[in-house]
C-alpha cells in the first residue's frame, strides 16, 4: 500500500475513535415515559395515566422538541415545581387504546432530586380544547 492510503487509513481510524469517545461521554439527560389509557363510553372520552417513569438517556434519543400531531390527540406534559414547562408529547386520537409518550425537557429546565414534577395527560378535540384529563405528581428522585 502506498503511504498516503496509510496515513488516510490511520488518520479515519482516529476520527472514529475520537467520535465514539465523545458520544460515550456525552451526560444523559432525564425523560419521562407516560403509558395512558384512553376509554369511550357514551361517546365521552376519558383517560387514566398507567405509570410515569423517570429515566436519562443520551440526549440523541431525547425529544429536542413538542409534538406536531394535529388535532383531535391525546397529549402528555410535564411541569416542574409548578413553574417550568416540558416540551409537549402528543399522538393522534384514535379512539379506545393505550397511547404511550416520552417527555423531554428544554435545556435549562430539567427536574432536580426533590422537585415535584406533575404529569398531565389530555384528550382535545378538533378545536385544541380539553376534553378530559388526568394528572399524576411525581418526586423527582
Amino acid at each position: 500500500m502506498k503511504k498516503s492510503n496509510i496515513l488516510a487509513l490511520i488518520i479515519i481510524v482516529i476520527f472514529i475513535g475520537l467520535l465514539t469517545v465523545s458520544i460515550m461521554s456525552i451526560e444523559e439527560v432525564p425523560i419521562i415515559k407516560v403509558n395512558a389509557e384512553v376509554t369511550v363510553t357514551d361517546d365521552r372520552a376519558t383517560v387514566k395515566i398507567v405509570s410515569v417513569e423517570q429515566e436519562a438517556v443520551n440526549p440523541l434519543k431525547s425529544p429536542r422538541g413538542s409534538s406536531t400531531a394535529g388535532f383531535p390527540s391525546v397529549e402528555a406534559r410535564a411541569i416542574i415545581n409548578n413553574a417550568k414547562v416540558s416540551y409537549w408529547a402528543a399522538e393522534d386520537y384514535q379512539e379506545d387504546g393505550a397511547y404511550e409518550f416520552v417527555i423531554g425537557f428544554r435545556k435549562g429546565a430539567t427536574p432536580n432530586r426533590g422537585d415535584m414534577v406533575k404529569v398531565i395527560v389530555e384528550v382535545v378535540d378538533e378545536g385544541g380544547r380539553a376534553l378530559t384529563r388526568d394528572i399524576r405528581i411525581k418526586i423527582w428522585e
